[in-house]
């Protein structure tokens, strides 16, 4: 109760100069209704004290019955007991209304009261009187959270931007994963029903946001607000972040090696919940690495060219205790293989001929403290690999040219298009290196194998858009199914190239057939006559007479409209696509 008392303190002096001149005393009380802190007039001491307004008095429901601060610790809702509603007559000449100060869980911590010796008699006069200890009880109640959450991420919601850096209409303290731990009332009744569905949940659940946008964009000391839509109510909101005690900048900021992100490089920051998408298997994946994130053990990403591998170490990293270090990536097939040694261990001064006067810090001394990405794994030289496999059993590295070993502590995040089992037994891949670095192996499913296809190319589509400042983009039927029937043998990196050149030449930000590059759409069936076999050659397998005959007559029933026979055939867009790509269906140039 002493922090509740100091911290309402001032809450206290600030109602009582708002009232003071119009004859009320303020009260501060425990969940007892003992009297802890009072603020009224010493003129009118002994009238007061007479009345049962001073410091200790006890104002429960037990003591005085039906009372504003005993009512209000029984019912926890702010309220106005006028003149003869009290139930003992020497109280009928006094107006109380009172407020209740709640801790996160709920819990009562205190009452906030005003009361006067006379006020006119009717009631409603007593209206913004009560709205002023709402008003004051909230303001406690925000600063009791400040302080309590002080060691934690807290977002500040704001309902109107240019209000966000002076009114509070919500607060809401993280972790450092960017799971919701505690909420305020306001936000709590607004966004759930009293907030227990919201604790637990990472922020992006909540608001169409990542974490680490937040982070960037929201700190105070850039001086921006982030516009934040509520996933769960459709409401508009402006955060600002204010981060935990002792730290007053963002953790983007900290790390040496890299500058605060412009807001184009924030937004292409991408976390595991955006990586999963909607498919099952890449769910999988990271409910698989988000239980072994943070227990040391290294993580071996496998997959073709372009599965977007160093986006997912990049969003293991942010997931991670180390988010606040710097991420460093290596490729190591870009660099000769007189330069690796170098780049990934470093050198001391004058160390070879040519070496810079200072000497260069490596990536393994970089990217101390953080995550290491090391692309391309099997390309490593096998000299490199020997000392490689050092450096992760001692933990301590020996620049090239230094005398004295520096300790090292990186999360190894590793990436390879190539089986490694298979250079192991070749030759080209030490063993021991291997094992050491397959801590926990996953698949990256090519983009042909996802099962969210549509709409990944939605968000990548709209990832450009934003850049290229488009309000809205999209794709027409026909655009979209030849999107859906290409193999994308680039996978993510082919297809953020082809939307970016069709978005360029569409008309208004929406993608049409014409605007996708000549050897997606060869065979895209312009022309073609209605409910036809796709010109491949083979015909549907007899299984699938009965489904293909299913979906062209729901097909035709809806004018050959996509979204109409997904939603009469209880399917999603991308399925009828995928379905009629299979079975060899090709919608007509004209409706039926």
């Amino acid at each position: 109760m002493e922090q509740v008392m100091q911290i309402a303190k001032g809450g206290v002096e600030y109602l009582h100069n708002q009232v003071r001149a119009a004859g009320y005393v303020v009260l501060l009380t425990d969940c007892h209704g003992v009297t802890v802190d009072f603020q009224g007039d010493a003129m009118n001491s002994r009238e007061l004290r007479r009345a049962g307004l001073y410091l200790g008095s006890c104002w429960s429901e037990a003591e005085e019955g039906t009372c504003a601060v005993g009512t209000c610790i029984a019912d926890q809702h702010a309220l106005t007991v006028h003149q003869a509603e009290h139930f003992r007559t020497t109280n009928t000449g006094l107006t109380c209304s009172a407020a209740p100060i709640l801790d996160t869980d709920g819990a009562l911590l205190a009452v906030l009261d005003t009361s006067a010796l006379s006020s006119p008699g009717d009631k409603r006069s007593q209206a913004l009187v009560l709205q002023l200890v709402t008003l004051a009880a909230k303001m406690i109640e925000n600063a009791h959270f400040l302080k309590k959450f002080e060691d934690h991420w807290i977002i500040r919601l704001s309902r109107r931007r240019e209000f966000a850096e002076v009114v509070t209409d919500g607060l809401m303290a993280l972790d450092h994963a960017g799971r919701v731990i505690a909420v305020n009332r306001n936000i709590a009744q607004q966004l759930s029903d009293g907030g227990a569905g919201l604790i637990g949940r990472n922020v992006d659940q909540v608001f169409d946001t990542r974490f680490e946008l937040l982070l960037a964009a929201g700190s105070p000391q850039h001086g921006q607000t982030l516009p934040l839509r509520s996933l769960l109510s459709g409401r508009q909101y402006y955060a600002l972040m204010r981060p935990p005690c002792g730290r007053t900048v963002s953790p983007f900021a900290a790390r040496p090696p890299r500058p605060l992100p412009a807001p184009a490089a924030v937004r292409t920051a991408l976390t595991l919940h955006d990586l999963a998408g909607q498919d099952a298997h890449m769910t999988r994946n990271v409910a698989i690495l988000r239980r072994v994130i943070d227990k040391g053990i290294a993580i071996m990403l496998q997959g073709e060219t372009g599965t977007g591998k160093e986006a997912f170490a990049s969003a293991i990293h942010l997931a991670s205790e180390r988010r606040e270090q710097p991420f460093v990536a290596l490729n190591c097939a870009a660099i000769p293989e007189s330069l690796i040694e170098s780049e990934l261990f470093g050198y001391a001064d004058g160390a070879f001929t040519g070496a810079r006067a200072k000497g260069m810090r490596g990536k393994l001394l970089q990217a101390h403290g953080g995550t290491l990405f090391l692309d391309e794994i099997g390309d490593m030289p096998l000299a490199m690999q020997t000392r490689l496999l050092r450096v992760l059993a001692e933990k301590e590295i020996l620049p090239l040219g230094a005398e004295k070993a520096q300790p090292v502590d990186v999360q190894i995040v590793c990436a390879t298009h190539r089986n490694l089992l298979d250079l192991v037994m070749a030759g080209q891949f030490r063993e021991d290196l291997y094992y050491r670095l397959n801590g926990m192996k996953l698949h990256l499913a090519p983009l042909r194998e996802r099962s969210d296809i549509a709409a990944i190319l939605r968000q990548v589509l709209a990832g450009i858009a934003a850049e290229a400042g488009y309000a809205n983009a999209g794709f027409t039927d026909e655009a979209l199914a030849a999107l859906l029937a290409c193999q994308w043998p680039g996978n993510l990196r082919q297809v953020h190239n082809v939307l970016r050149s069709a978005l360029a030449l569409s008309d208004n930000g929406e993608v049409r057939l014409e605007d996708l590059p000549a050897e997606l759409t060869a065979g895209a069936g312009r022309g073609a006559p209605p409910a036809r076999l796709a010109q491949s050659g083979t015909a549907p397998a007899g299984g699938e007479d009965a489904e293909r005959e299913t979906l062209v007559a729901a097909l035709r029933r809806q004018r050959w409209n996509v979204t109409k026979t997904a939603r009469e055939l209880d399917l999603c867009r991308a399925t009828i696509y995928r379905k009629m790509q299979r079975l060899g269906i090709v919608a007509p140039n004209a409706s039926e």
